[in-house]
């Protein structure tokens, strides 16, 4: 009768076997920090430390690592990956207490990050844990794991204050010796546009490409933006060859930028690619009450509650109606509930925008890198049909207008063609997640520019 294997032993095993089968630093990145638990009814259960290398051990390793252990655990049928939330946990929990107020910070000229954005005030949520741990990744293993490291989601979810807190870490972490610039994509096309009007590119390209960590932010900017890509491309070989570490934001996947060149979208897809969704409601309660002691309001637990009731898809519009309803009850003395939940209304009202017909087709004409002719005109191009399909719904949607209304923008179409091209895309919506993004995309950019 075979000798049963001591499980720790047997893992250390399995781990030496795979070595052989993929690389060392694969290994490194990918199961260091994972524990076996035990084997029930056939099925190893192993400890991962978050949902992301659960989700990645599962799509990228799980049949090779199934194998491996099969030849060391003989009864072996399964593998099931079980996350260990503690740390994440405390970080949360971290979150809703701070000793002292933060302080109004100046910009670090050498670094261009603003020393607020930490990962200690960062509030982390089921929307963003796996970007907040992917963001210890980077800071943990640089130029090393997940690189480059993309990060993209809608306006106001925290995509700059990860990014920023990325590179404060860094600082922190190795004692200024790693030299890190962020920057707006912005304000590197505008840069790159003032050297070579000054003939001094040299310059530029030392203070991009002579760094150790480049985290860049809104990298959609670069659309349509021919020398920008171009030289963001060599700039990203030039550090990638050189195993220093790079970071990306955007309000879209790589796959969705239009007007980019194939050979850049590649780059922002060779590393990790992950999302920042909106906030569920404990974390848009967590956000406010470290807001609400950062900024000494001391609102109760119950108005807080009300606002995050409220408020459901914007961080930034979350901080603003807890400004404005702090300010209320400190100028009215009003602390009913049912009076509070009167003022959020209040604060909704006002900044709801009077979204014209004219934005919506500017901004959806612009996110599919079409005319605006092309979608109001009647031209039967494929690549149109769908774009002109969307815009109906948004203008539906958004913008709250009558099928008629919609016919008579997009050249007297009749209404039933409207009507039926907006539950065309409702119900595709539901079986193609791709084209429902697009359209969130597009609706948050509507509600948010």
């Amino acid at each position: 009768m075979e000798e049963r294997i001591d499980l720790n032993t047997g893992w250390q095993k399995v781990l030496l076997r795979l070595e052989e089968k993929v690389s060392k630093p694969t290994i490194k990145t990918w199961f260091s920090n994972v524990n076996p638990i035990q084997i029930f009814n056939g099925i190893l259960q192993l400890e991962v430390p978050n949902k992301l290398v659960k989700n990645w051990l599962e799509n990228k390793f799980h049949i090779i690592l199934l194998k491996t252990a099969k030849e060391i655990f003989k009864e072996l049928k399964s593998i099931e990956y079980v996350v260990n939330n503690t740390q994440i946990k405390k970080t949360r929990i971290s979150k809703y207490v701070l000793k002292q107020k933060i302080t109004i910070f100046e910009v670090q000229p050498s670094t261009n990050l603003n020393p607020k954005y930490t990962f200690e005030n960062f509030v982390v949520g089921s929307n963003n844990e796996l970007a907040f741990a992917a963001a210890q990744g980077v800071v943990n293993n640089l130029g090393d794991k997940f690189n480059p490291l993309f990060i993209w989601g809608g306006v106001g979810l925290g995509k700059t204050h990860l990014l920023q807190a990325i590179g404060n870490e860094i600082v922190k972490k190795y004692n200024n010796t790693k030299k890190v610039r962020y920057a707006t994509t912005e304000q590197f096309t505008n840069e790159l546009i003032n050297t070579l009007k000054n003939q001094n590119i040299d310059e530029f390209r030392q203070k991009f490409r002579e760094v150790d960590v480049l985290i860049l932010d809104d990298v959609h900017f670069l659309s349509g933006k021919t020398k920008s890509q171009e030289e963001l491309f060599h700039t990203f070989n030039e550090l990638y060859n050189n195993r220093k570490q790079i970071v990306f934001s955007s309000d879209r996947p790589p796959k969705m930028i239009p007007d980019i060149e194939e050979r850049l979208q590649s780059r922002f897809e060779g590393g990790l690619v992950i999302d920042i969704t909106p906030p569920d409601f404990e974390t848009r309660l967590a956000i406010l009450r470290l807001k609400n002691q950062e900024r000494g309001y001391y609102l109760s637990d119950d108005i807080l509650e009300i606002i995050a009731e409220k408020i459901t898809k914007n961080i930034r519009e979350l901080e603003g109606a807890l400004n404005y309803v702090a300010f209320k009850i400190k100028s009215l003395n009003e602390k009913n509930p049912e009076k509070v939940s009167n003022l959020i209304k209040e604060y909704l009202r006002q900044n709801t925008k009077n979204i014209s017909p004219k934005k919506i087709i500017k901004i959806v004409a612009d996110f599919y890198n079409l005319k605006e002719d092309d979608l109001v005109k009647k031209i039967r191009r494929k690549e149109i049909s769908r774009p002109r399909q969307v815009l109906m719904y948004v203008l539906r949607e958004v913008g709250k207008l009558s099928y008629n209304t919609i016919g008579e923008l997009l050249n007297k179409r009749d209404h039933t063609t409207v009507l039926y091209s907006c539950e065309k895309i409702e119900k595709e919506m539901k079986q193609d997640f791709d084209l429902y993004q697009e359209i969130e995309l597009i609706k948050n950019r509507i509600l948010n520019d």
